[in-house]
């Protein structure tokens, strides 16, 4: 059985389920919402397969969370929340059109976790943020499944003021991995298996496989076991 094939199997007791729900509700009293219990509820069951997954995925990858309770995860401080309150703000924003109640949402976890995810961004399944204080994810970020980014990350456009409309945030695909630190800028594209190292800056688009470390230099593996760099390939 793969790694996704056992988080898609994972089941929460029931009191893990009703925590993670008392969890959705928290987002939406601290953004002040006007939705009823019932539509929060229907909101929190509409992202709850993917909100399961993401928390399992943290329990299992963190090596700091993995042998206690999964319910160590299920708290408006912890980088999850924030996870959890991008999948329902993205709910709202693309299923029901609640602007103002999927940013809030957004502002939400952010002043509880750090931790900015704006709720138009696209994630696939099974989403990381570990540490996550000081992360930014843009507005039409895409990020793949199996992805893991940790503190001080910005998935970002490169203007400030003034950007133009249209796709202006990077796209990372499937298993990327980001250390702390790191920026990619622009619409360009990090391709499946990266591992971008901490405080590198990407500005052009990665090949999958790419190793990035703190040098913005690719690493490639050798038969030996050895990374070698290839200094003449740059990406900043």
């Amino acid at each position: 059985m793969s790694f996704d094939d056992s988080i898609s199997d994972y089941n929460l007791d029931q009191e893990a389920t009703d925590t993670l729900y008392d969890l959705g509700r928290l987002a939406f009293d601290l953004a002040n919402s006007k939705h009823s219990f019932g539509e929060q509820d229907a909101a929190i069951s509409s992202i709850l397969e993917y909100a399961v997954q993401d928390l399992v995925a943290y329990h299992r990858r963190d090596p700091s969370v993995r042998h206690k309770p999964i319910s160590c995860l299920i708290s408006q401080h912890s980088t999850y929340f924030a996870v959890l309150c991008y999948r329902i703000a993205h709910h709202l924003i693309v299923s029901t059109g609640a602007a103002r109640e999927a940013i809030h949402i957004s502002f939400a976890a952010r002043s509880t976790t750090g931790t900015e995810i704006h709720p138009e961004a696209r994630i696939g399944q099974r989403f990381v943020v570990d540490h996550g204080w000081g992360t930014v994810v843009g507005q039409t970020a895409e990020i793949g499944d199996d992805c893991y980014i940790l503190n001080n990350v910005t998935l970002g456009g490169r203007c400030a003021a003034n950007a133009p409309d249209g796709k202006r945030h990077p796209t990372l695909g499937h298993r990327v991995q980001i250390c702390a630190g790191a920026n990619v800028f622009g619409p360009v594209h990090v391709g499946n298996d990266c591992f971008v190292g901490p405080y590198t800056t990407i500005t052009k688009d990665v090949p999958a496989g790419t190793t990035i470390l703190y040098s913005n230099t690719i690493f490639t593996p050798v038969p030996n076991g050895v990374e070698t760099p290839q200094t003449s390939v740059k990406f900043v």
